[in-house]
């Protein structure tokens, strides 16, 4: 009994150990081109900084209001030099 389990053992050991000849270079294969963890960490970094540039610039209604203040701004100097200048 004890002999037959061990055959039975013996042949499944046998195959794994073919399986595993025929899938180790392919997982060396994997692990020499894969992604590295610290490759990983380095893409989420360079994510992060992105995204907090991105929520810095300013939108278009930001862009709107300035031009709109700058105008008014200048507009009312010219009005101020003219209305100045006149007696």
């Amino acid at each position: 009994m004890l002999e037959e389990r061990v055959a039975r053992l013996e042949i499944k050991v046998d195959r794994i150990e073919q399986i595993l000849e025929q899938l180790a270079p392919k997982i060396t294969e994997i692990l020499l081109t894969g992604a590295k963890q610290t490759d990983l960490y380095k893409m989420q970094f360079e994510i992060a900084e992105v995204k907090g540039s991105v929520s810095m610039l300013p939108t278009w209604w930001m862009l709107a209001v300035t031009l709109i203040a700058t105008w008014s701004a200048g507009s009312g100097i010219v009005f101020a030099l003219i209305k100045a200048s006149h007696p």
